[in-house]
């Protein structure tokens, strides 16, 4: 008995003094997680959500300084892009392209109504840009991806109409393809 409790405590003290590698995605904080690495950095906008189908989140971070970061499910903070600055607070919007695939949408709003959006898909731990549009008008998303630009077509007289161009991703050729009124 007493070699029995001996072993016992000897595994539980090993076993918690062994380092861990991983970010558990349901215990991380990932506003604390990104102020602690970058000081000056405050969050302003997050998301957390699963985009490659591992049950485990990744976080989508923008800062009041314009910078776009990823915290992916390995904890590993990845700097997207930056200048992300509007006349409202950016919006970050989750694609269901498929059961499978999700992409991740940031729209950024310039008054009085121009709308910027970019689109990313995750891959090797980062997220990669896959679609950047401008609309003059707006911008609208369905809830199956597909997305909907709205922008001035001008007449040579003067003058303009709303142009309407579409965009669906294509996962054969890795991209999105457009149609319709394209600008």
């Amino acid at each position: 008995m007493k070699k029995v409790f001996l072993l016992i405590c000897s595994l539980s003290i090993f076993f918690g003094l062994l380092p861990t590698n991983t970010v558990d995605a349901a215990t991380v904080n990932p506003k604390t997680m990104l102020e602690k690495k970058f000081p000056r950095e405050r969050v302003t906008v997050s998301k957390s959500v699963d985009l490659n189908g591992d049950n485990k989140k990744e976080h989508l971070l923008i800062t009041d300084s314009g910078n776009f970061y990823l915290i992916n499910s390995k904890g590993v903070i990845v700097l997207i892009d930056t200048n992300y600055y509007s006349d409202e607070e950016p919006t970050i919007h989750i694609l269901n392209i498929s059961a499978k695939e999700k992409h991740v949408a940031v729209t950024l709003d310039y008054l009085p109504s121009n709308t910027e959006l970019l689109v990313y898909k995750y891959q090797e731990g980062t997220l990669k840009k896959k679609l950047s549009v401008m609309g003059d008008v707006g911008i609208n998303i369905s809830k199956t991806g597909e997305i909907m630009q709205l922008w001035k077509s001008h007449y040579p007289e003067g003058g303009w109409e709303i142009a309407v161009a579409h965009y669906k991703w294509n996962s054969k050729k890795g991209k999105y393809i457009g149609s319709g009124d394209l600008p």
